[in-house]
């Protein structure tokens, strides 16, 4: 379940956790490692991926027909994943008679936009981007595969990225570090605060955004139930 709204912020300035010499080399040598040509790379999969020329376009939407009903439509998206997606067959033992289980392979969407995460962004951000937004703002758990995908996309579409974490209070005021998604945050360069549990439920109030954020344009305010 994911909402948005919008509003005007003003900023107080906020920076990523500065990164240690040791953590620095651990990003850039991780960088290095993602910089694979497309020929250097597995081509197994019987699937068939959007033309690259696609990638990060926005086109016009228009729903299928079971959904033709629904308010409001969306006028347009971006191309953010590899779409389609396969779909496989899991041959599990002890099925009952005539049953079948078929998965669909939203992990292969794009490692770096967390699987079907990708799906809900491409309709989110077409409508930031429409409505002059220039930094996306959304609250998640210190691990969000929500944050890590709405900080990748909006790396992608030059978007301010700010990402309030949810952690133990003990941890609040310490570097995060690079372990699972915070390093994937941190490499896109998206701003992270700190949010206690106890601090979490009040992260949404009008007064608690001014604290935060001064001087954009708009911004886009994504709220994750995950």
């Amino acid at each position: 379940m994911l909402s948005c709204q919008w509003s005007s912020f003003t900023r107080i300035s906020v920076s990523p956790f500065p990164l240690q010499q040791g953590q620095l080399n651990k990003v850039l040598n991780l960088k290095k490692q993602c910089c694979v040509t497309k020929s250097s790379m597995d081509d197994s999969t019987s699937h068939t991926h959007q033309s690259p020329f696609q990638f990060l376009t926005k086109k016009p939407y228009e729903p299928p027909p079971w959904a033709s009903h629904l308010s409001p439509i969306p006028s347009h998206t971006f191309s953010l994943g590899h779409f389609p997606t396969p779909i496989h067959k899991w041959n599990l033992p002890n099925l009952p008679k005539n049953t079948e289980v078929w998965l669909k392979r939203d992990d292969m969407s794009g490692m770096q936009l967390s699987g079907n995460k990708v799906r809900k962004l491409e309709f989110l951000l077409a409508d930031a981007v429409a409505q002059g937004a220039d930094c996306i703002v959304t609250i998640g758990g210190i691990q969000s595969n929500h944050c890590r995908a709405t900080a990748v996309a909006a790396k992608y579409l030059n978007l301010d990225c700010y990402l309030i974490l949810r952690t133990s209070k003990l941890l609040v005021d310490k570097d995060p570090g690079l372990t699972g998604n915070l390093l994937v945050d941190r490499l896109v360069g998206a701003h992270i605060d700190l949010v206690s549990k106890e601090e979490y439920a009040k992260v949404g109030s009008e007064w608690r955004y001014g604290r935060w954020f001064v001087n954009c344009i708009h911004a886009q305010w994504l709220e994750s139930k995950n």
